[in-house]
C-alpha cells in the first residue's frame, strides 16, 4: 500500500541502537520496509488509544441498568434459553 500521495507530515524519531535493531528486525520479518512498518504500528496504536478512550467515556457514564434490572433481564434471557431447549 502506497501512502506517498498523502503524506503531509515527516516525523524524525530517535531511538536507542537496541530499539532501531529491533524495529528494523521486525520491518524485515514483516516484508515491509522501515517506514511502512512504523507507519503502520503508529496507525494501530492510534486505534488502541481510541478504543481505550471509547472505553473509558463509556465507563464513566451511569450504568444504563439498576442491578435489580440487570438481574431481572439476565433470568429472563436465561429462561428464555431454557425454553426454546425444551422445545427441541
Amino acid at each position: 500500500m502506497c501512502h506517498a500521495s498523502r503524506m503531509t507530515v515527516q516525523i524524525a524519531v530517535k531511538l536507542d541502537d537496541g530499539l532501531a535493531e529491533q524495529v528494523k528486525a521486525a520491518a524485515a520479518d514483516a516484508g515491509t520496509n522501515l517506514s511502512e512498518w512504523v507507519r503502520t504500528a503508529l496507525q494501530r496504536q492510534a486505534a488502541i488509544a481510541k478504543a481505550i478512550r471509547a472505553r473509558a467515556e463509556e465507563d464513566a457514564r451511569a450504568p444504563l441498568y439498576t442491578n435489580e434490572q440487570e438481574q431481572a433481564l439476565m433470568q429472563a434471557r436465561r429462561r428464555r434459553a431454557i425454553a426454546a431447549l425444551d422445545e427441541g
